[in-house]
């Protein structure tokens, strides 16, 4: 099973071999909601919240 490191904590997370380049994972850690950003190796890094994003263009009218 191949590893990666938490951005946010350095945790060594394992992420499951069909993984998919946008998935969002979390950090058994720290809790931290992750986005796989790259796959040779894989890369983690930490997810945008759109739902937050969303609610703020909501606001504009």
């Amino acid at each position: 099973m191949p590893l990666a490191v938490c951005p946010e904590c350095e945790a060594e997370i394992h992420v499951d071999e069909d993984v998919d380049k946008g998935e969002i994972i979390n950090c058994e850690e720290c809790e931290t909601k992750l986005e796989v950003v790259g796959l040779d190796p894989i890369e983690l890094d930490q997810a945008s919240d759109d739902k937050d994003e969303d609610y703020e263009e909501d606001d504009d009218y």
